[in-house]
Order: structure tokens, then C-alpha cells, then sequence
């Protein structure tokens, strides 16, 4: 008899994003745990938060633009600011205008076309996004801020293909994240970029040392979009704290409907697991949390199920693996506050915040192997 693997999507995520979440692990678990089979706990459309007054709590909610990002290092610097604004790079950049005018207008012409490209789409599809990348595209070819931009740029069309590159892959990053759906890797990132090059011009001419060496801290934060960035996530996690028995509720009729042995959660998801899991005996083989906060809620004293201090009941499962990323603000260590439960496992996704925190199904070689060993 086959295994079952509950997985419980984490904040700020809705029906469509969860089935692409559901499909992407269980793609996973196909390859690296072919001895199990995942069901679904779907919980952010009936438990998860939502403006009920469109904003009217939020001053200058209508207004806003850019919210900053911290900048931690070189290496993420640009992609920490392509981020927030994929166009940033191509604004900032100084290149010189070539005779006979901008190259723009045919950078333009060749990223409308991208869409159908067999490169970027062949990539994509082994990572399960190949369906998306036709409408992104055109929703790029109908945004006036994007065509208007490519209008006078300066460079040649060599040039301008590297940033433009990272310009259109830091906007599909941004519009995964908007949608809720999981990130790539940094690695994936690259790649993306690598084969995308060809496609928009050619081979690039250092135009990025440009950038990094004079780019430091862009952004005048705006309180709207803030909101925007953070409210769905912000949103869960404050609700639950204030209504959280109906999903650990739910999380009981999932688990004895489907009969799953084991938890695979990510984020609040693995709040939720815990507290769920230490409030009775449930009898589950394992826990694997994925970007949780469930020790830092303990550790502040703000687990529903466990006051700080208690440690967790014997009854909670001895195999807890806890999966966390430095560069991920919403993933927390937790084999120091439950010893002889927790066991941490820290990877790097590759990604500045907030891509980090949904990159790590596409991490094969740090989270799937790991995985592949913990579970019985």
C-alpha cells in the first residue's frame, strides 16, 4: 500500500497557486520518493486573510510604488532591486546612443516574439512553467511602461541583450510571486537568463559591471505596495494567530481522510503542522517543515499549542526534519528549542528575499535528496 505525504502550501497562497505548488511536489516526490503518493491540504481560500474593504484600513493604499529591499551582498544586489522593479537596470544603465539611432525598437521586437521561442520554452517546460511563459509575454507586449521604455535606449543590440535578459526574468520571478506560484532557484534564474540571451540579441558586453558598480540602495519606500508585497502573507499569519482552530482543524480531516503518514509543509503551513501536532497524539510517522516560523512563534512565546519553555509533548513525532535558508527571513532554526525532535537542514536556494522563500521545491540537489533520506 502506497504512502501518503499531506502537503499544507504556506502564506499568501490561493487555490490556482496551491494546484501549481501541489503538481510541482508531486512531480517531486514521483522521482525522489517514488514509494509515496501526495494529497493535498488546500487552505488559503476558506482560512487565509483578504482586504474585506479593499484597502480602506491601509492610508494611501491607491498610491502605491517601490517598497525598498534590503541589500545584504554584491552578488544579490541587482537581483534584490530587479525585484522590485525589472526595468531599474535598463533606466539606470549609461550606454551610449549608436548611429543611426536606438537599438531599442528591435530589442523590443525580438522580446514580443520570445514567447514562442524554443529555447526558453524547452527549459521551462522541465520546470513546469513552460505554460505560463506565452502570457507573461504578452503582457509584457501590452504594457506601455515596458515598449516605452526600449524607445530611445542607448547601446547596441549586443549589448542591451544581457540586461534586457535579466530585466524579463526578473519579471517572471515578480509575476510568480504575484500569482503565488513557486519560485526558481538563483541557479534556475541563470539558466533562464543563459538561454533567453540568444533570443534577445546575442552575447552580452560587460554592461552588468557597469551596474554593480554603481548601483547601492534605489528605492524611497511607498506604503501601498508594501501592503501589496506583504498583505496576503502578513495577512495569514495574523489571522491564524487570531483564528488558527479552524485550520489546525482542517488539517485533522484532511490527514483522516486521506490517511497520510506524513506532513510535508512549508511556511505557516508548518506553524499550523505543529501546533496540530503537539495539541494530541496523532500518530504520524513524520513532520518535514519547509520556510517555517514555528520556532521563532515558540521561542516569542506565540504558539498557540506550546508556551515557551514547555518543549514540545512526548507524543509529537521524534522525526521533525526543518528545512531553512539564511537569505529566506521567514524560515527559522528549530533543532536548538525541540532537541530530540527537530533535525535543521540549512540550504541556499540562490535567491535574495522574497524568492527564497518559495524556491525551495525546485532546490533537487539540497531539499528532494534530503528528503529522499529522512523518510522512512
Amino acid at each position: 500500500m502506497t504512502e501518503k505525504i499531506l502537503f499544507i502550501h504556506g502564506t499568501g497562497v490561493r487555490t490556482a497557486a496551491f494546484e501549481r505548488s501541489l503538481t510541482l511536489v508531486s512531480d517531486k516526490v514521483r522521482i525522489y520518493l517514488p514509494r509515496y503518493e501526495v494529497v493535498g491540504c488546500n487552505w488559503g481560500d476558506a482560512f487565509g486573510a483578504r482586504l474585506n474593504a479593499q484597502g480602506l484600513s491601509i492610508p494611501g493604499y491607491v498610491n502605491g510604488g517601490a517598497a525598498p529591499a534590503a541589500i545584504e551582498a554584491a552578488a544579490m544586489a541587482r537581483w534584490t532591486l530587479l525585484a522590485e522593479d525589472p526595468l531599474l537596470e535598463l533606466r539606470v544603465t549609461e550606454l551610449p546612443q549608436p548611429l543611426g539611432g536606438s537599438r531599442g525598437p528591435a530589442v523590443w521586437a525580438m522580446l514580443v516574439a520570445a514567447g514562442a521561442a524554443e529555447k526558453p520554452l524547452e527549459i521551462l517546460k522541465s520546470w513546469r512553467l513552460a505554460e505560463l511563459w506565452p502570457n507573461f509575454i504578452a503582457g509584457l507586449a501590452a504594457d506601455a511602461a515596458w515598449s516605452g521604455t526600449f524607445q530611445t535606449l542607448g547601446g547596441t543590440v549586443g549589448q542591451l541583450s544581457a540586461p534586457v535578459s535579466r530585466a524579463v526574468v526578473a519579471a517572471f520571478i515578480a509575476w510568480l510571486r504575484a500569482s503565488g506560484q513557486p519560485s526558481m532557484t538563483g541557479q534556475q534564474r541563470d539558466q533562464l537568463v543563459a538561454v533567453l540571451q540568444p533570443v534577445l540579441g546575442g552575447p552580452g558586453l560587460g554592461v552588468s559591471d557597469w551596474f554593480l558598480g554603481k548601483v547601492t540602495n534605489f528605492m524611497a519606500p511607498r506604503r501601498g505596495a508594501l501592503s501589496d508585497m506583504s498583505g496576503a502573507p502578513l495577512g495569514d499569519i495574523l489571522r491564524y494567530q487570531a483564528r488558527g482552530e479552524t485550520l489546525r482543524n482542517f488539517i485533522g480531516e484532511r490527514v483522516k481522510q486521506t490517511g497520510a503518514s506524513v506532513i510535508l509543509a512549508h511556511s505557516l503551513g508548518g506553524v499550523a503542522a505543529v501546533d496540530w501536532l503537539a495539541s494530541d497524539n496523532r500518530n504520524l510517522a513524520a513532520l518535514v517543515t519547509v520556510g517555517s516560523q514555528a520556532p521563532f512563534f515558540y521561542e516569542i512565546d506565540a504558539l498557540a499549542s506550546r508556551p515557551y519553555g514547555a518543549g514540545l509533548p512526548d507524543f509529537f513525532p521524534r522525526r521533525w526534519l526543518n528545512f531553512y535558508d539564511p537569505r529566506d527571513f521567514l524560515s527559522y532554526a528549530g533543532q536548538e528549542l525541540f532537541k530530540g525532535f527537530a533535525h535543521d537542514v540549512k540550504v541556499d536556494n540562490g535567491q535574495p528575499f522574497p524568492e527564497s522563500h518559495s524556491a525551495y521545491w525546485h532546490n533537487d540537489a539540497e531539499v528532494w535528496s534530503e528528503i529522499d533520506r529522512f523518510l522512512p
